[in-house]
C-alpha cells in the first residue's frame, strides 16, 4: 500500500502515467458504449437536459473512481516488477492510450447511419454538411465542383480535433481545395466570429461549400441557423435525424416543458446548453417571452435573447404576461397563436405566476 510518507515525485509521475493514459482509454470505452447508449435512451425518453445532464456526470464520476483505482493498481505492480518487466504496465498504458488515440483520429468509425448529409440554398451559395471528410472525401468534393470544405473543427477540443485539422489542412492542399477554417463550440457565446466569415464568403460571390464538424451534428445545426440569419432567409432541409427537438422532452433544467398544443411549447428560460441544442438548432422558428421588462430582475435575461435572437435569425415576441390588462392578453393570445412554429414560449421558471395563468388562458383559448 501506498502512504504519504513514500510519496515521491517518481512515484507520482508513474501514478499520472497510468492515470491519464489509461483513463483516456476507459473513457473513450465509457463515452462510446454506456454514455451514447444512456443518452440515446435518454433523449428517446423525452428526458430533461438536466437528466441528462446528471446522468452523463454520473459516468464521469464512476469513470474517475475506476481509473483512479486502476491507475494506484499499475503503479503497485510496476514497482513490485523487477528488471525489464517494470517496463511492461508502463508500455500497455501507453498502448491503450495510443489504441484510443487511434480511435478518434478515424471519424468514420463514429459515424452511424444517421449521420447523413444535407444541403441548405442561401442567396449567394450552396452549403452542404455533413460529418469530417476523410482524404478521399476532399478529393471527391474537389472533383465535385466544390468552392472549399468549411471546417469547424475547434483547437480546444484536444487532444484530436487539432491533429485531425492538421491532417485535413495538407489533404485539402493535397487535393487543390480551400480549406476555411472557422471554428466553433458548443456553448452560445462562443460563436460571435461566425456572422462576419459568412459575410466574407458572401462577398465572394456564388460558390459551392462542404461544411463539417466531427460528426456533423450539433455545431453544423447551429451554423445552419447562423447562415439562415445572414442571408435573411429560413432554416430548409433540417435532417431531423441529427437535430434534437421539443418534442416528447419533458423538462429544462429550470422546469417542466408542457406541449401546448402541436409544434407549441411552454418552457422555462433555456440554460446556454439548451438553447444550442434544442432551439439553435433549426428546430424552432419562434420565440415568445413572457418576462415583465418592467422587473429589473428580467433585463439581463430579456437583453440576452434579444442578441441571441438577432444573432441566430429567430423571431422574438415580448409578451410581458403580469402587466396585460383582460384586452391585451386576448390580442396577444391571438397573435401568439399565428407565430410561424415551432415556438416556445417561457417565463424564467416553469413554476412562475405568469406560466401557469398563461397555460390555462392558452387552453381555454384552444378550446373555443
Amino acid at each position: 500500500m501506498i502512504k504519504a510518507s513514500d510519496f515521491t515525485a517518481g512515484r507520482a509521475a508513474l501514478f499520472l502515467w497510468h492515470w491519464v493514459l489509461t483513463g483516456f482509454f476507459l473513457g473513450t470505452l465509457t463515452l462510446m458504449g454506456p454514455v451514447r447508449w444512456a443518452t440515446n435512451y435518454a433523449r428517446g425518453a423525452g428526458w430533461s437536459g438536466l437528466a441528462e445532464k446528471l446522468l452523463v456526470l454520473a459516468f464521469i464520476g464512476a469513470l474517475a473512481a475506476v481509473s483512479l483505482l486502476l491507475a494506484r493498481l499499475l503503479t503497485l505492480r510496476t514497482e513490485a516488477a523487477a528488471g525489464r518487466r517494470r517496463y511492461a504496465l508502463p508500455a500497455l498504458s501507453l498502448a491503450l492510450f495510443a489504441a484510443a488515440l487511434w480511435f478518434w483520429m478515424n471519424p468514420k468509425l463514429m459515424i452511424d447511419a444517421g449521420m447523413k448529409t444535407t444541403s441548405e440554398s442561401s442567396a449567394w451559395s450552396e452549403f452542404v454538411f455533413g460529418p469530417y471528410p476523410e482524404k478521399e472525401r476532399l478529393a471527391g468534393l474537389k472533383a465535385e465542383g466544390y468552392s472549399a470544405v468549411i471546417s469547424l473543427l475547434s483547437p480546444a477540443v484536444v487532444p484530436f480535433e487539432p491533429v485531425l485539422l492538421a491532417l485535413e489542412r495538407d489533404a485539402a492542399r493535397e487535393a487543390g481545395l480551400e480549406l476555411i477554417h472557422i471554428p466553433m463550440l458548443p456553448w452560445v457565446s462562443s460563436n460571435d466570429h461566425v456572422t462576419a466569415r459568412l459575410k466574407e464568403l458572401e462577398r465572394r460571390g456564388p460558390g459551392k461549400y462542404y461544411v463539417h464538424c466531427y460528426l456533423g451534428k450539433d455545431r453544423v445545426n447551429v451554423f445552419k441557423r447562423l447562415l439562415a440569419a445572414a442571408s435573411g432567409g429560413a432554416v430548409k432541409n433540417l435532417d431531423a435525424s441529427s437535430a434534437r427537438t421539443l418534442k416528447g422532452l419533458k423538462s429544462f433544467e429550470r422546469g417542466a416543458i408542457t406541449e401546448l398544443e402541436r409544434d407549441v411549447y411552454l418552457t422555462p428560460y433555456p440554460t446556454d446548453e439548451e438553447f444550442f441544442g434544442y432551439i439553435l438548432n433549426g428546430t424552432v422558428h419562434t420565440l415568445v417571452s413572457l418576462l415583465d421588462p418592467a422587473n429589473p430582475d428580467n433585463l439581463p435575461w430579456i437583453k440576452k435573447e434579444e442578441a441571441i435572437a438577432e444573432k441566430y435569425g429567430l423571431a422574438l415576441v415580448s409578451c410581458p404576461w403580469v402587466s396585460l390588462g383582460e384586452g391585451a392578453r386576448k390580442t396577444a393570445m391571438k397573435d401568439i397563436r399565428a407565430v410561424k412554429k415551432p415556438a416556445v414560449v417561457h417565463a424564467f421558471l416553469s413554476k412562475a405566476p405568469e406560466c401557469e395563468d398563461f397555460a390555462a388562458y392558452y387552453a381555454a383559448a384552444k378550446a373555443k
